[in-house]
């Protein structure tokens, strides 16, 4: 525990300006959800922190700092509750079963690049051609197969769970989505992110300008959505935008030090 605990200390030691105001900015659209809402409900809750942990994870994860994996384990739990509320089930499946797992393995991956000058910082690298040519064939294969696949999961997985508890009523659930391009941005931010989360794990360069794709797209998907949970997790994508393009430049940087 004690090395977690000096782990975040020297990170936090570490910020620099950009870094505190990207922290801010989600702290304060944080409070002006609950002023202007007036929502002090645990899914509003859930929503504030879930999005604040999300910031500091990608904020730490530009800076190529291991504490990043640290947050990421708790905001992928809290992020898995809000899917499962929204019927996102694609990221809901994508959250639970890979990026949860991975946040531990990113963890041990990431502790073999640490640089000897900079404990709390890795060694970043490129992709090759035919690496990139492989993730966007991955990426339009997948996105096509996991698309049907939803069209048919929600009807399937509540009717499982009706058959389970058949006296209990399940409001907040739906069989469908609430329009077909909601189903496909799901699909397609659910295949985008789980390669993405790959190669964040094995530290390569790329995986800065495929979060600003995914972040993107997310910000569509919830603008379709009229949950409590939506307007934080547009916030919190809108500074991980913000922030992809701090990435992009922080991890090229490291690749050349």
């Amino acid at each position: 525990m004690k090395k977690y605990i000096v782990l975040l200390r020297q990170t936090f030691k570490s910020l620099n300006w950009f870094e505190i105001m990207l922290l801010l900015a989600i702290l304060s659209l944080a409070v002006a959800s609950f002023v202007i809402k007036c929502d002090f409900s645990l899914n509003a809750c859930i929503a504030a922190v879930g999005a604040i942990l999300g910031v500091f994870c990608v904020v730490l994860g530009a800076k190529g700092s291991m504490a990043n994996w640290l947050f990421g384990i708790v905001e992928a739990f809290l992020h898995i509750y809000i899917c499962f509320c929204t019927h996102i089930y694609g990221d809901f499946l994508q959250r639970l079963f890979y990026n949860l797992p991975m946040q531990f393995i990113g963890w041990k991956q990431w502790g073999k690049r640490r640089r000897s000058e900079d404990n709390t910082r890795i060694h970043t690298r490129y992709m090759t051609w035919g690496q990139r040519v492989e993730t966007l064939a991955v990426v339009a294969v997948g996105t096509a197969a996991l698309g049907v696949f939803l069209i048919y999961f929600g009807p399937w997985m509540i009717g499982a769970l009706q058959a389970i508890l058949p006296d209990m009523q399940f409001k907040t659930l739906k069989m469908d989505y609430d329009s077909t391009a909601q189903l496909w941005l799901d699909s397609f931010t659910t295949v985008l992110s789980i390669v993405t989360m790959w190669v964040s794990v094995k530290a390569f360069v790329e995986q800065w300008y495929m979060w600003l794709i995914i972040n993107v797209a997310y910000i569509a998907m919830w603008l379709m959505s009229d949950s409590v949970f939506s307007f934080m997790t547009v916030a919190k994508y809108s500074v991980y935008l913000v922030n992809s393009f701090y990435g992009i430049y922080m991890w090229n940087k490291l690749s050349k030090d």
